[in-house]
């Protein structure tokens, strides 16, 4: 499945993506293109860009902890949103060369906030820690399928204490959904230079590696390369994951598209009463995910039913 950005028509898995401009873009956006700073220019943006460009090649990602980048990403963010609406949009090849910050845990996190007005890393965590815990209380009381069950029994037997892994493919297995849509399990030794090597989809993949249920450490990838990493913690990762779609403008990839909507709705909130970022065939859809829906409802219930 190709990364799409949420512009254009369906094309072929074997075509390259079409990226076209349109209001589609702007799903669940409160700044999906401002306006040149009144104090600033194009010029004086682009020269604060080279700044950046400058910083990372001497000190690589740990310089985005510097307060002088924070500030430079911040003044940026108009130009950021061009270099990434252009019609056509560059490859990421290239965004991650002009904005080498946005790739950083931090640079894609703030770029969020900035498009949605929503603090993604801690909108995720508290999710995962408090609903997530409902989550695998309702699937262990009412297991939905055979592979939800399965998904259960391979965490208990893991003896892992982290819920996110869990939560989520407990998730796609009710919703029938391959987890190879949303996550990759890589040897946990595996350099971004290994993982590059295997045969990636366009479409963004939570790289995990070593065990999914026990693991710590991730990658990003889009468009079969790896745009950050390895990193930490699931929840960290799984935030990334989300927010790049937002960022990038991509539509959620068919094979994940329940849970990438029951991630945006129900974990971070974002319920627009029309849209949507998943495409369904030829026509893309317009209204909620029915499965995501009833899944929802029945949690509520659940919830409810236990106070």
């Amino acid at each position: 499945m190709t990364a799409r950005r949420r512009r254009g028509k369906t094309l072929p898995s074997s075509s390259t993506p079409k990226r076209t401009t349109g209001p589609s873009d702007q799903y669940g956006c409160v700044s999906w293109q401002p306006e040149c700073p009144a104090e600033e220019t194009e010029d004086s943006l682009k020269e604060k860009q080279k700044q950046m460009q400058e910083i990372f090649s001497r000190e690589g990602p740990v310089g985005g902890e510097r307060a002088c980048v924070d500030q430079l990403m911040h003044v940026t963010y108009f130009l950021q949103r061009k270099s990434i609406n252009v019609t056509p949009p560059p490859p990421f090849a290239r965004l991650t060369e002009d904005w080498p910050y946005l790739f950083t845990q931090k640079g894609i996190y703030s770029h969020f906030q900035h498009l949605t007005d929503i603090s993604i890393l801690e909108k995720m965590e508290g999710a995962i820690a408090e609903k997530g815990k409902m989550i695998l209380q309702f699937f262990r009381q009412k297991p939905t399928n055979p592979e939800v069950k399965q998904v259960l029994s391979m965490f208990e037997a893991s003896g892992s204490t982290i819920l996110g892994p869990c939560v989520i493919l407990c998730l796609m297995a009710h919703f029938k959904e391959s987890p190879d849509g949303l996550l990759l399990q890589v040897d946990e030794t595996a350099t971004p230079a290994d993982v590059e090597r295997l045969l990636l989809p366009d479409a963004p993949r939570l790289v995990i590696q070593g065990n999914k249920f026990v693991s710590k450490r991730w990658m990003l990838t889009i468009e079969k390369q790896v745009v950050m990493t390895p990193h930490s913690s699931f929840s960290a990762g799984l935030a990334a994951l989300f927010a790049s779609f937002y960022n990038f403008n991509l539509e959620y990839q068919q094979e994940a598209s329940c849970v990438l909507e029951f991630i945006q709705r129900c974990f971070v909130g974002i319920n627009p009463d029309s849209g949507s970022k998943a495409s369904s065939g030829k026509k893309r859809r317009h209204t909620m995910n029915v499965n995501v829906c009833t899944l929802m409802r029945k949690l509520m219930d659940f919830h409810w039913l236990g106070l």
